[in-house]
């Protein structure tokens, strides 16, 4: 095998794949990508039994063949070379890139233990590319970091004919956008691993569409394919928690504030409270007035200008958690919206964040995270 391609070109497929990799591969085999030359065109891949990513770009191909080479590594290699153009050429067990006067030999791995790559699922439909990168952003930010329950790891999926609804939740938040969605009329709810989401949305950003679709049987995959790049990951099994039926119909109790203005302050505020610590928020007619909690180092505390339509409230939230509910709102401006405690009257239920005129994301604290 050798081939001859555009750096910058090969600098973005490697490190495409490489993005997809797994932290922690079951097989040192699984930790490579598998490289095949043809006439023309060289493709990259990676799989891990759990997701596969594949590219193929131009390249003046010499001679075919293929070989499996560490990933990381070589993306390294590639993304420090000097020339405008790289050379990959397999020599026995030795895959040689040379480029300007640099030169590197990198061992070839076994490709007896390699498994199979999955054929992606043909697509079902097709949404803009921005608007779901945007909203993965948005609602992965809710999904847990526990692998203890596998299904809260996960970003929930579902598409009907017209629509396409994420959410996340890790039991004390929960996180959930609509966007438009073209495809088949039957309805699909996937749970997918919500750091391949992320990734997944952070390559097609750029794109103008992505083209996903849905495998059916045992093992269901959902396949993304946009440009020349396709990414197939294996769905998480599992029921995911009943969260949608949490939300409040109607929140009349509700104040408006800057959203800039009530993240900046958050922040500030947050600096002295200890980890895990909430910071008090006692909204009245004219302002929300922000005070740490907890530390005996320092203490901290601040207003915000805001409008409050209800009686006066205190609430006190993790800083953190509503940071990144604001950090996912566009709108100059943020509705926070306070429920009853179904359990305990005498303390805040759930609090609803949602951007001012748009309906199409929501930020619901449960109410174990807040403290009087």
């Amino acid at each position: 095998m050798k081939f001859q391609a555009d750096r910058e070109v090969l600098i973005d497929a490697i490190s495409f794949v490489v993005r997809l990799l797994s932290p922690r591969p079951q097989l040192p085999q699984l930790s490579g990508v598998l490289i095949q030359a043809e006439a023309g065109t060289v493709t990259f891949s990676i799989f891990d039994y759990e997701v596969a990513a594949k590219v193929s770009v131009a390249a003046a191909t010499d001679t075919e063949g293929k070989v499996l080479v560490q990933a990381r590594l070589l993306s390294e290699i590639v993304s420090k070379l000097p020339g405008d153009s790289v050379t990959l050429e397999l020599q026995e067990n030795r895959m040689l890139v040379t480029s300007g006067s640099s030169k590197f030999s990198l061992s070839a791995m076994s490709l007896a233990e390699y498994p199979t790559t999955p054929e992606a699922p043909k697509g079902s439909g097709k949404i803009s590319a921005e608007e779901f990168s945007e909203s993965v952003s948005q609602v992965s930010v809710a999904a847990s970091r526990e692998e203890v329950t596998p299904v809260l790891t996960a970003v929930m999926i579902t598409v009907s004919s017209k629509e396409m609804s994420l959410v996340a939740t890790d039991r004390f938040r929960v996180a959930v956008k609509t966007v438009p969605w073209q495809g088949a009329a039957s309805d699909k709810e996937v749970l997918i691993p919500a750091r391949v989401a992320n990734e997944i949305a952070k390559t097609f950003s750029h794109e103008n569409e992505i083209e996903i679709g849905f495998a059916e049987g045992e093992k269901e995959m959902v396949g993304f394919s946009a440009g020349n790049k396709t990414v197939t990951t294996s769905t998480i099994k599992g029921k995911y928690p009943a969260v949608l039926g949490l939300f409040p119909a109607e929140s009349p109790h509700f104040a408006v504030v800057s959203t800039q203005d009530l993240m900046n302050a958050t922040k500030r505020v947050s600096l002295v409270v200890d980890r895990d610590k909430p910071v008090r928020y006692k909204f009245d007619a004219q302002e929300v007035s922000l005070e740490s909690i907890g530390s005996d180092i320092a203490d901290a505390s601040e207003q915000v200008s805001a409008s409050l339509t209800g009686d006066e409230i205190v609430v006190s939230l993790k800083p953190q958690f509503l940071i990144d509910a604001l950090s996912a709102i566009s709108t100059d401006m943020v509705q926070l919206g306070f429920t009853a405690n179904p359990t305990n009257p005498n303390k805040p239920g759930p609090v609803l964040i949602t951007p001012v005129g748009q309906s199409d994301y929501r930020y619901l604290l449960q109410p174990n995270l807040l403290v009087s």
